[in-house]
């Protein structure tokens, strides 16, 4: 409902004074919601000024006219003001007080002129058995009229005014006090809070009835009527700590709540709820006892409470009793620490709150439903079973739900276990990640190097993925520099459009007016110690670009079953780039058990060391099988090649050495050679060529 003033001005109808004379304005307040209108408003004022105009314009007189009588009209002639006799002075009465004077003896009437000279007495006028007091006692009648009556045997005194001026009751009086004024309440007031038939509970999770403007209807204690409609008030506002348009607190009193009213202006026709009250008695409360004599309160009913049961809770006769209280302090371990707001759920015992514990040197927050235990707690953390305050759980912050959560931030998320070196330190202070991420891409850059001076496949991540130092989120950096740029981002403080600006440009230069923030929307967890992903099923790690693990000492890489590894392109391995690992080694690849099968399926398979190269059968045979032929050669130049016949050639001497030699007749034997697919997914390496993205697939037919 939208606020607007209702007021009207209205301008006098009768001359009061010269040109010359200041101009006054009387100004009343009605009050809120006096007038639908602004034409109710003028109407109204209207009256005002014409009972003011009737006031003024008022005529005194004196007559013997005993058919005189309030409404009637009369025309005067010979007015001493108004000597030419032009203007029209027909007046209009509108109140007569008459004097009669009856021919009695002189005594007589000595004596009743002597009454009629002041007011009665209320003693002397009043019948036997009258206790109440007049309205108003007789007033005095006029000595000049007392003589005309005592001259003529009848007298009057009369008002009037003109005839073309409307005459109106006097509403104020010369002070510019109301002469009726409204009836006014003497003070606030208690009431209960009712349902939509009288009702003073609440009939399962209907536990609220109000209007479309959050007024509720209460009924007061003094209120009786024979009909359910008799038995509530007019729809009730109600006051919150803080109301707006479209904001502030809300929270309307509940059915059966005793609520305290107060009205606008003492007006008994627009009351108010100022806000609610505890009443009743809860458990352990102090019992009634006669005669204000001291009772005890037995706090017994509060011992049984624990971390996740509390005790001495329920409301008895019917009251309603507070959640938090002192009344136990040694049970429940605090004096009244416990401040905040709880709700409930309607027809239910759920509830939400925000706890704040004040206990010295124990703060805290807590933000509860107790829909699926949801809750966030902050400071020193404990267990709370309502007014109980339960043992020790830990210190700092718990975010925890039984259902599923979610956390979002559209313009990036940072997550550290490092604390802020200062007070006041920047929320997008990030350099301990910042060294991590610097380190990470300089040991990429280092090995990436060794890699190609190794003639092994270099780190994509350290090189560049679209590019040539190019990358997705940047394309001037690899995504380890591009990465390290988005955390080293410097965004402008007080402007909101020109930090996205900064942000929009990866700025990186500190200056002032300049506060550290993230320059694209990523995530970085940063860890001082340890960090750890553990799952009780699977781990997944997917993205678009790359995956860099780096560390600075050792990675492990323990697995109960199979490790497989899938690429679209190329597997470097290079070990040993900056020195030997322990006992000299370089690459171990041992098979426990079972077979080991390296392929190579379109194209060649080379083995080269640059000193010896060993190839030892432990227990069997080796076999060297080619489809073509087998060529085995030296340095020295001397060879032997195996295809249709054996060639043996050497620059040297042949020496053999056997206890028997045998040359025997041609013979042929096939040797069973693997099966390799004859194609691969041309599109898909195209689809993934054009898009710059391993993870491709052809278009749909």
């Amino acid at each position: 409902k939208a606020r607007k003033v209702v007021a009207a001005s209205v301008p006098t109808a009768q001359r009061f004074a010269s040109d010359h004379a200041p101009r006054l304005e009387s100004y009343d307040d009605a009050g809120p919601y006096a007038f639908a209108t602004a034409d109710e408003a003028e109407r109204y004022g209207r009256l005002a000024m014409e009972a003011i105009e009737a006031r003024y314009q008022t005529w005194l007189g004196r007559s013997t006219v005993r058919s005189l009588r309030p409404g009637t009209h009369l025309d005067l002639v010979g007015l001493p003001h108004d000597p030419s006799q032009t203007a029209d002075h027909r007046f209009a009465i509108s109140e007569v007080t008459h004097v009669g004077i009856n021919n009695l003896t002189g005594a007589t009437s000595a004596a009743i002129a002597a009454r009629l000279a002041g007011p009665q007495p209320f003693a002397e006028a009043a019948d036997d058995g009258e206790t109440i007091a007049p309205v108003a006692l007789p007033e005095a009648i006029p000595s000049e009229l007392l003589k005309l009556a005592s001259e003529r045997g009848y007298a009057n005194g009369f008002e009037a005014l003109h005839s073309d001026i409307p005459w109106r009751p006097r509403l104020v009086d010369d002070t510019g006090a109301r002469l009726n004024p409204r009836p006014t309440a003497p003070g606030p007031m208690s009431a209960i809070v009712v349902g939509p038939n009288g009702e003073a509970s609440a009939n399962g999770a209907d536990e609220i009835w109000c209007d479309r403007l959050g007024r509720i209807k209460v009924r007061f204690h003094w209120q009786q009527g024979e009909t359910p409609a008799d038995r509530d008030s007019c729809w009730v506002r109600v006051m919150q700590r803080q109301a707006g348009p479209g904001m502030g607190w809300q929270m309307l009193p509940r059915i059966g709540m005793e609520v305290l009213i107060d009205f606008l202006n003492g007006d008994m026709d627009r009351p108010y709820v100022m806000g609610t009250l505890y009443n009743g008695k809860g458990e352990g409360g102090v019992p009634a006892t006669p005669g204000g004599n001291p009772g005890e309160s037995d706090t017994s009913v509060f011992d049984p409470a624990s971390d996740h049961r509390p005790s001495g809770q329920g409301n008895l006769a019917g009251g309603h009793s507070p959640a938090w209280h002192g009344a136990a302090g040694s049970s429940h371990r605090h004096p009244a620490a416990l401040t905040g707001f709880k709700s409930k759920e309607f027809g239910g015992a759920g509830y939400n709150q925000l706890v704040m514990d004040d206990s010295d040197g124990q703060q805290r927050i807590q933000l509860k439903s107790t829909q699926h235990t949801s809750e966030l707690n902050l400071g020193h953390l404990i267990h709370q079973a309502d007014n109980y305050r339960g043992s020790f759980r830990g210190t700092g912050a718990e975010l925890r739900t039984d259902a599923y959560g979610a956390l979002r931030a559209g313009r990036g998320l940072i997550m550290s276990t490092w604390p802020h070196g200062t007070p006041g330190a920047p929320a997008g202070d990030m350099a301990p990640a910042m060294a991590l991420l610097k380190q990470a891409d300089t040991l990429a850059q280092t090995l990436s190097q060794a890699a190609g001076t190794h003639q092994t496949v270099k780190l994509a991540a350290a090189i560049g993925t679209r590019g040539s130092n190019q990358s997705t989120i940047d394309d001037q950096a690899a995504p380890l520099k591009a990465l390290h740029k988005v955390a080293s981002g410097m965004v402008e403080a007080k402007d909101q459009d020109a930090a996205g600006d900064d942000a929009g440009h990866k700025n990186t230069a500190a200056g002032q007016g300049k506060v550290p923030h993230l320059t694209d929307p990523a995530i970085i967890q940063a860890a001082r110690a340890d960090f750890g992903h553990v799952a009780g099923q699977n781990l997944q790690y997917a993205n678009d670009e790359t995956t860099t693990f780096a560390s600075g000492a050792d990675s492990n890489f323990a697995i109960a079953g199979r490790a497989r590894i899938h690429t679209g392109q190329a597997i470097g391995l290079l070990a040993g780039a900056i020195q030997a690992g322990p006992g000299n080694t370089g690459i171990k690849l041992i098979a426990a058990k079972d077979d080991i099968d390296l392929q190579a399926q379109s194209d060649e398979m080379k083995f080269q060391a640059k000193q010896e190269m060993k190839v030892v059968s432990a227990n069997a045979h080796i076999d060297f099988a080619a489809a073509k032929k087998i060529v085995l050669a030296t340095a020295g130049g001397a060879r032997i090649t195996i295809d249709g016949g054996i060639t043996v050639e050497c620059p040297g001497v042949i020496t053999s050495h056997a206890g028997k030699k045998s040359f025997s007749g041609p013979e042929k034997l096939d040797y069973p050679l693997p099966t390799f697919p004859q194609n691969v997914c041309v599109e898909c390496m195209l689809a993934s060529l054009k898009s710059g993205s391993p993870f491709a697939a052809p278009a749909a037919a």
